[in-house]
């Protein structure tokens, strides 16, 4: 079953410009995709201190 979500008009734009330019058929795809990534990340123990190692906050 299909839900709505509400983002800020800026958020969407983003979305639709890393639609195009990543090939996602659409906003809902790469919302489903990015879900689905943070979700198995997070399942496999990466979590919130391997995303600060990538943004180089940690080391």
């Amino acid at each position: 079953m299909a839900k709505k979500v509400k983002i800020s008009d800026e958020a969407y734009e983003k979305a639709k410009e890393l639609v195009e330019k990543k090939g996602y058929s659409s906003v809902e795809e790469l919302v489903e995709h990015l879900i689905n990534k943070e979700y198995t990340e997070e399942s496999e123990g990466g979590g919130e201190e391997e995303r600060l190692k990538g943004l180089g906050y940690i080391s």
